[in-house]
């Protein structure tokens, strides 16, 4: 898998930097090299890829980091974007779209098979995870309705235009209401609102 994700990679013209068996393999020879995008299985022998994507992004803050990996569990899913992941593939998505997802996450989007955003909206919705309980902000809780169903699509992977059109909204309107899910989220990024809306209960909290 490595070595055909590697090969997609530079057939895209991307370089790779490293292609590593670990979390600790990465954290060890990422050194000073440049990173655009990790790419980070979850299920790794030593420290799990949670906790490799924290630590490299403790050491290279905002570095974009997507998880592919067979995992599709909520509490897992909800465990990596909380240690920072962008995106979240499942293995055996197409490498095309692999390679078409380091770009998405390099620009700012998160994208997210659909199957795990199924796991996540349904998870959400029937139950707030505990942590998300402890402590909210005014901002968060100032999500209008329309903001809170337009979060929810965002989360299941849609894209501005899909948002548009499910909702019969034009998309500016759309953006718009962005603008203001980010302000009041104090994000600056979709993947950054995924993340928010996934680690802290926004979505299990519109329905509560």
């Amino acid at each position: 898998m490595r070595r055909a994700l590697a090969a997609a990679m530079r057939e895209a013209g991307m370089t790779v930097a490293a292609a590593c068996s670990s979390g600790e393999e990465a954290l060890a020879t990422s050194g000073d090299r440049p990173i655009g995008v990790a790419i980070v299985e979850l299920e790794l022998p030593g420290i799990s890829g949670a906790e490799t994507i924290r630590r490299l992004r403790a050491a290279r803050p905002g570095l974009p980091a997507l998880v592919l990996s067979v995992v599709e569990h909520p509490a897992e899913v909800v465990a990596a974007f909380a240690a920072g992941a962008t995106g979240y593939l499942l293995k055996g998505t197409p490498i095309a779209e692999i390679v078409s997802a380091v770009n998405q996450v390099r620009a700012g989007l998160a994208p997210i098979s659909p199957a795990v955003a199924r796991h996540i909206i349904a998870a959400l919705y029937g139950r707030e995870p505990a942590d998300a309980r402890a402590g909210t902000t005014e901002g968060r809780d100032r999500l209008t309705p329309r903001e809170h169903e337009i979060l929810s699509l965002l989360v299941g992977g849609h894209s501005y235009a899909a948002v548009g059109s499910g909702l019969a909204i034009s998309l500016s309107t759309v953006q718009t209401h962005v603008k203001n899910i980010y302000r009041k989220l104090d994000v600056s990024s979709k993947a950054e609102a995924v993340r928010v809306a996934l680690t802290e209960g926004i979505l299990s909290r519109a329905r509560g």
